[in-house]
């Protein structure tokens, strides 16, 4: 049986080559390959999905954070011992470092930000305005407006990460608030053990609240 068909295999394959070329042989070849997929479940194709939804007051997990975010509020008065340049925006947020390793405040600042804004100040000190993908928030703690240097494991703590926009920009009424997770390994520069590879995990729409003004 298995001669029989490899010699009509033979046959077809001589009775195309004389009335095509090769070119259309392939062609044909790999629209029959295209159907055979077709009719046995498709071509595989990877499956791409967007961050998870983020909700206020609802818990997720980041690595290394369990982190829920409460509210977005702007506000030209924190209380701070500073003059703002416009206007503060604050995404108010508890977080818990849950791994065995500190997460120290480069990696802080990297961790929330806003998206689909403008106008907000690049830096903690210059004139310099961009789009709020591009701009890193001071993490301040509640209690007392300090700054987190770095979130110990275990620890929880109740903090706001803030941007300055200018005033020239409208006040907006929601704000876009994308959170993302880290990884722990070695760096390939040093050997050294860190936070690396921060990847979009979360991401919710909020109303931005009124908060207190100077």
């Amino acid at each position: 049986m298995m001669g029989d068909e490899g010699g009509r295999l033979r046959r077809w394959l001589r009775q195309v080559s004389r009335t095509m070329t090769l070119r259309q042989v392939l062609a044909a070849l790999a629209a029959v390959v295209v159907l055979a997929s077709g009719l046995f479940g498709g071509l595989a194709t990877a499956e791409t999905t967007g961050p998870a939804a983020l909700e206020p007051g609802e818990e997720i997990h980041a690595e290394p954070f369990d982190l829920t975010v409460d509210r977005v509020r702007w506000s030209t008065d924190l209380g701070l011992d500073e003059e703002v340049r416009g206007r503060y925006l604050a995404v108010v947020a508890t977080l818990e470092n849950t791994s065995d390793h500190p997460v120290y405040t480069g990696t802080l600042r990297d961790t929330i930000r806003l998206r689909g804004l403008d106008g907000l100040y690049s830096g903690l000190s210059g004139d310099e305005t961009g789009a709020s993908e591009d701009a890193r928030p001071q993490v301040l703690v509640m209690t007392d407006g300090s700054p987190l240097s770095a979130a110990a494991p275990g620890l929880e703590y109740e903090v706001a990460f803030v941007w300055e926009q200018t005033e020239s920009e409208p006040l907006p009424a929601e704000a876009t608030v994308e959170v993302s997770q880290w990884t722990w390994r070695r760096s390939t520069l040093d050997d050294q053990f860190m936070w690396f590879d921060p990847t979009p995990t979360h991401e919710g729409t909020f109303d931005v609240e009124r908060g207190r003004e100077s």
